[in-house]
């Protein structure tokens, strides 16, 4: 890996520098970019994210033409009825899509963003290049939200569809066209994106710090989960909180769930935001102080 491969110019940067070169750090992220959606989108790397995110499908298209599917026979409309329990899940919340697939989905595409470097002895290539830390974390990052982003609106969309099909092509088209199924449908992919939006820094930030992924992502996990019954305060400290409040079938959270006031959906989304801000920030700190170190992976 050269300097060129990551969009640098032929004059080094200095770390003192005090201006910035934004269209340097453009060419840069662009680079990085390139690099890092080969290997995200068509490597090897890029299995357990095709397997996570489609084998519900395959599991969908086998129950939509079973011929028990046509209990499901009735008004259209129900299509939003069935599909959220099976997109969001009943509590405890790590039995649906979003909150299993896309979780561990993000825990495997992000997390491995720095740890895979490590393991195939190639980090140091980008470390010698002159790219300012933060600048490769952005572009990391931005790579796999983008590989993550197509992945899960595609599997949103086909699970979203097979829904439909039990209920008749032409009643489940003229629902999509003309009634609110293409709504309801688009503010689940933006619910996906936002997942893999929250989760995806988390994992990066994690990824920075420990070798072994299973202790922290478990604690993660559980905490996600036991989201509803946390206190008002600790609620607010996750990513499930954030996107809760935007289902637009809300789901019920059990008796032992903490009645606190919802965020309103206009503050979900910049609250989402400032908190991947902050957490990608802080990644970027450890990314500037961390050594490339072979020993012991």
């Amino acid at each position: 890996m050269t300097s060129a491969a990551v969009g640098s110019s032929t004059k080094p940067v200095s770390p003192n520098t005090s201006g910035l070169d934004w269209g340097l750090i453009a060419r840069q992220i662009a680079g990085i970019l390139r690099l890092e959606l080969r290997r995200n989108l068509l490597s090897r790397r890029s299995f357990g994210l095709y397997f996570l995110a489609f084998s519900p499908v395959g599991l969908f298209v086998i129950w939509a033409l079973s011929p028990a599917t046509e209990v499901l026979s009735g008004p259209a409309e129900a299509v939003a009825q069935v599909f959220a329990p099976i997109f969001g899940g009943f509590p405890p919340i790590f039995l649906g899509y979003l909150p299993t697939i896309i979780f561990l989905s993000a825990l495997i595409t992000f997390m491995s963003l720095f740890r895979s470097e490590i393991l195939e002895h190639s980090l140091h290539y980008y470390y010698l290049t002159p790219v300012r830390r933060w600048v490769l974390v952005t572009g990391k990052y931005c790579s796999a939200l983008i590989s993550a982003c197509c992945v899960f609106s595609v599997s949103t969309t086909l699970l979203f569809l097979l829904i439909c099909i039990p209920f008749g092509l032409g009643d489940a088209s003229q629902y999509i066209l003309q009634g609110p199924g293409l709504g309801y449908l688009t503010t689940y992919i933006g619910l996906a994106i936002m997942a893999c939006i929250g989760y995806g820094a988390v994992f990066l930030l994690l990824g920075l710090f420990f070798r072994n992924a299973i202790v922290p992502a478990a604690f993660i996990w559980a905490w996600e989960s036991i989201n509803f019954i946390l206190p008002s305060l600790l609620q607010k400290i996750s990513v499930i909180h954030y996107i809760r409040t935007l289902y637009p079938i809300p789901l019920p959270e059990g008796w032992l769930a903490v009645t606190t006031d919802a965020t309103s959906p206009w503050m979900s989304v910049p609250g989402l935001l400032i908190f991947t801000a902050l957490v990608l920030t802080f990644a970027g700190w450890r990314a500037g102080r961390m050594e490339v170190n072979y020993e012991g992976d």
